[in-house]
């Protein structure tokens, strides 16, 4: 039987999550009006909703190819100088706010940047090719191809060193080694990171709304926006937030089933050197993968460092405000973000091992739930529900950290899942005979293994929350500003050097969390 105490706290955590889903969808139908279900199934419902599955699609083909790549080649160049910097780059492209990435992929690719002025210097005017989906999807993949490589990267390092030694014995060569090692994680971890991107691209919003480039672009959450912000139209806004929320959830289990990892070998013992990395061949096939995946994440890196020509900005009062209450914010939104990812975590690992496959799935499932609902409708819900009972600007601040752990929770989980379920695998069936419970099972049992990757997830779910907007754009002002709402504040009033400053302050922060996850080399006898 499962362990009372864990798969209680993780039902806990799982019924929080869905409860405040539910109360934000119930505060949106609340808001008054008809509700015209036209809007998904009319002409202009069925043209948002082709366009948002096909941009997603797209993003989502993309990401995964390149994210293949570079997990590949870091896999097999284990050891290069910058490694680990080149990890906390790819990091950083992960965390990265949405609001900085439109600001530096315009900046490299638009009209007036790198790119446009390299086609004006040949003759050829760029006009407005990057607005549109050729814009979305170059953003989609600066953020998601680099998390897409991260969870592989982990996937693949997790292989006990005795099979690579035994693949060295039997002298299999490169194509074998491929086959038989590294083609079995992909496939299995594909599906599950497919369904969390495509619901990350489905739901992006201040990308489309961006670089769409006009209403024929509009996915759903920008549809949700107009109904919320321009029309105060709460009915619609929940009808369209219901149909996004179920569309995702359908999407989810259905890759949740699919995404079934078998069990894992264990091994003991130092790390063994892959046997595929001596091929010369590999290593220029790993030297051109690891360059795509250079130019795709480094240019808007760069181009938001040399953005900035107003560094004086940073220490002016608002500034040092706006950057203490970001920091409180983001590490309160993290701690409980992963908190409730590692009891979610546990507890569907646990009923799965015990025959309750159908909840453990449930339960996994609902973690990826806040990702289908946009933060704004989540908050703006919450909003409508709450203000029957207390100001909710008075408990603005506790309602801004709720939401930025709820939304960064489908990424936490992704990253803390695969090591609590190999610590079960190679553990599990001991740990029960021990009669190991609660703490001591997850300090004697599953902390070596997820030590790591719960330092990265930490990492993630703060810059995350650090960089977000939808939510503190119904909370903020004077009184309340985050590093986000202090440029958004200055992009509006075209005070874009000082923009600039804030976009590299904030992108500093998220290298630094980046650096920080990735300081100590993971100790291959844990893994």
């Amino acid at each position: 039987m499962p362990r009372p105490g864990l798969v209680a706290a993780g039902l806990a955590a799982a019924g929080l999550v869905a409860l405040v889903i539910l109360a934000a969808l119930t505060g949106l139908g609340q808001g008054g009006g008809s509700v015209d279900w036209s809007v998904l199934v009319g002409p202009y419902g069925r043209r948002v909703v082709v366009f948002s599955c096909l941009q997603a699609g797209l993003s989502t083909l993309l990401s995964l190819a390149l994210g293949a790549l570079l997990a590949l080649g870091l896999a097999r160049r284990a050891s290069f100088p910058g490694r680990q910097f080149a990890l906390s780059l790819i990091a950083t492209a992960t965390a990265l706010p949405g609001i900085v990435v439109v600001f530096a992929v315009v900046t490299v690719y638009g009209r007036g940047g790198w790119i446009g002025a390299l086609a004006r210097s040949f003759g050829f005017d760029p006009g407005t090719w990057l607005y549109g989906l050729p814009g979305i999807l170059i953003a989609h993949v600066f953020m998601n191809g680099p998390f897409c490589a991260r969870v592989l990267l982990q996937a693949l390092e997790a292989v006990p060193p005795e099979q690579h030694r035994l693949a060295a014995h039997l002298g299999l060569t490169p194509r074998a080694v491929f086959r038989h090692l590294d083609l079995p994680i992909l496939g299995r971890e594909m599906p599950g990171l497919a369904a969390l991107v495509f619901l990350l691209c489905f739901s992006s919003f201040a990308v489309v709304l961006t670089l769409g480039g006009g209403p024929d672009r509009a996915t759903l959450e920008v549809a949700i926006f107009e109904a919320l912000r321009v029309d105060a139209d709460f009915a619609r806004a929940a009808m369209l937030a219901t149909g996004q929320l179920g569309f995702g959830l359908v999407l989810t289990v259905v890759f949740v089933a699919l995404a079934r990892r078998p069990a894992e070998i264990a091994g003991a013992g130092r790390a063994a050197t892959r046997p595929d990395r001596e091929s010369r061949g590999l290593r220029l096939f790993d030297l051109a993968a690891l360059a795509i995946g250079a130019l795709v994440v480094v240019p808007p890196l760069v181009a938001v460092a040399l953005a900035a020509r107003r560094l004086d900005t940073l220490i002016a009062r608002d500034v040092m405000a706006a950057a203490a209450t970001s920091a409180w914010v983001a590490l309160a939104a993290a701690s409980l973000s992963v908190m409730l990812a590692v009891a979610i975590a546990v507890a569907a690992r646990d009923l799965r091992r015990h025959r309750r496959a159908g909840l453990g799935r449930l339960v996994a499932t609902i973690a990826y739930a806040p990702l289908a609902l946009p933060s704004f409708a989540l908050i703006a819900g919450l909003f409508g529900v709450l203000r029957r009972v207390v100001d909710p600007l008075a408990i603005g601040p506790g309602m801004v950290v709720l939401v930025n752990a709820l939304m960064a929770l489908p990424f936490v989980v992704r990253l803390v899942e695969p090591p609590l379920l190999l610590a079960g695998e190679r553990h599990g069936r001991l740990a029960d005979a021990l009669d190991m419970r609660g703490l001591v099972r997850l300090r004697l049992v599953d902390w070596p293994l997820l030590k790591v990757p719960l330092r990265s997830a930490f990492a993630l779910a703060a810059a995350l929350s650090l960089g977000d907007l939808g939510v503190i754009a119904f909370f903020g002002g004077p009184d309340f500003e985050t590093l986000p709402f202090l440029l958004y504040q200055r992009l509006g009033a075209y005070r874009l050097d000082e923009a600039a400053a804030v976009a590299l302050l904030l992108a500093l922060i998220v290298f630094l969390l980046s650096l920080a996850a990735h300081s100590e080399p993971r100790r291959d006898a844990e893994a």
